[in-house]
């Protein structure tokens, strides 16, 4: 039986696209059939919608179906009995694109159809050979049994009758002494063995026809089954020619897609590349005033920093030389003090030269304490802080002139020299430089 014609647009029915995918044509299926079931629609045309939503998802969801479908369905979407939906439209393919894409689709739909009721035809044929040649082999093999067990039974018979015409059965018959045919009974054999003969040949003739017929039978078929292979071989390179052309068509129709593709990507590479180019410029000009300024502000405050600078450096000079000023009158007054003190010290040695030849037989030795207070030493005239006063002759030296002065002895002398007298050793004065120093 050939299946009707398909006149529906099933990407229309379940609102997809034509490049739609499997889960997506399940997806929208299982929406519109909850949306569509009559048990929960209660319009009257919600049965049919139901069914033809479910004609349309067996044809999609099978790969070959939905390949044999696409073929037609550029011819189908121009004559679609259905109204538009508020779905945007399906792109159109590739074979779309030209006038006679839609020709060449419904030539290859109609050489498919064809080739499939050529195939229903042939079925059909088919069927009916097979029913008449199994009818003629059976017939072929009931009379081949029916001839086998003629040839039997004539054979059993012939046998019979060799046996009873033999030398044996003559020299046997005195003894055994078996009653012999009647003519009537000799001619009802001869009769049935001529009916066998004729029965025999007849079927045999039978049978030879049987086989003419199932031989030509067999012929008829082949030769059917050549004009069928011919035909859809015919069919096929039509086809093939037509789907030749598509991609031919298609494989220039992309290439042209391509090429308009690579023109406006061009076009855009060109303008992102102006944009960039411009955009490097600005970025470039604001770095260069972003520079300036920043030039400008460092020189600003160079400026800022050298005139700070000199002042800094002009009010160190001022404080330096007041420095200076209060530290050189300063010196001045250290100096006229020392002066003074250095006098009054050389008139005390002046007036206390006339203890010395007393004192010149003190050995200055022992512990000589120091005596505070800025002075020069009576024997070099230095300036010290201290001097040392032998606690003998209270002569007053700097430690240079006491190690001369005092005389040495040996560590061993030391020890065991205990007659030192001993001495109390008086707080020194009070420095009147300590401050200074």
């Amino acid at each position: 039986m050939v299946p009707p014609p398909i006149t529906d647009d099933y990407y229309m029915v379940l609102e997809v696209e034509q490049t739609a995918t499997l889960e997506l044509i399940v997806k929208s299926y299982r929406r519109l059939a909850l949306k569509l079931h009559p048990d929960r629609n209660s319009k009257q045309n919600t049965t049919e919608a139901f069914q033809r939503l479910g004609r349309a998802y067996e044809t999609l969801k099978d790969e070959s179906s939905r390949r044999a479908y696409d073929l037609t369905y550029p011819y189908l979407i121009r004559r679609s009995p259905f109204p538009p939906t508020t779905k945007a439209p399906c792109p159109p393919s590739a074979s779309t694109s030209q006038p006679g894409a839609p020709n060449e689709a419904a030539q290859i739909a109609a050489l498919q159809k064809s080739k499939e009721e050529r195939g229903a035809r042939w079925r059909f044929k088919k069927n009916a050979f097979d029913t008449s040649m199994f009818q003629l082999q059976r017939g072929i093999w009931q009379l081949e049994r029916e001839i086998k067990g003629l040839n039997i039974i004539i054979d059993a018979e012939a046998a019979t009758e060799a046996q009873k015409n033999s030398w044996t059965a003559w020299l046997m018959s005195p003894i055994s002494k078996k009653a012999e045919d009647t003519e009537e009974e000799k001619a009802r054999k001869d009769r049935w063995r001529q009916e066998s003969r004729i029965e025999k040949d007849m079927k045999e003739r039978r049978l030879a026809l049987t086989k003419a017929d199932l031989k030509r039978e067999q012929g008829l078929l082949g030769k059917a089954k050549e004009e069928i292979d011919a035909a859809d071989l015919a069919d096929e390179r039509k086809i093939q020619m037509l789907q030749a052309k598509i991609r031919a068509r298609e494989a220039w129709e992309r290439e042209e897609r391509e090429k308009a593709e690579r023109e406006r990507m061009a076009k855009i590479w060109k303008q992102q590349k102006e944009q960039r180019e411009q955009r490097e410029k600005a970025e470039r000009e604001r770095e260069k005033a972003e520079r300036e300024r920043m030039a400008k502000i460092r020189k600003q405050q160079q400026a800022q920093r050298e005139q700070r600078e000199k002042e800094a450096a002009e009010a160190l000079r001022k404080k330096l030389a007041e420095q200076r000023a209060a530290e050189q009158k300063r010196q001045e007054e250290a100096t006229r003090k020392w002066q003074e003190m250095i006098n009054n010290e050389t008139k005390r040695y002046e007036g206390s030269t006339h203890r010395q030849a007393c004192t010149s037989t003190c050995r200055h030795d022992g512990w000589w304490p120091k005596v505070q207070g800025r002075a020069a030493c009576p024997k070099c005239y230095e300036i010290w802080t201290y001097l040392l006063q032998c606690p003998g002759c209270k002569m007053k030296a700097c430690p240079k002139c006491q190690a001369a002065i005092r005389p040495r002895r040996s560590r061993h002398r030391a020890r065991t020299d205990r007659s030192t007298p001993s001495y109390v050793r008086s707080p020194p004065p009070p420095d009147p430089y300590y401050d200074d120093f």
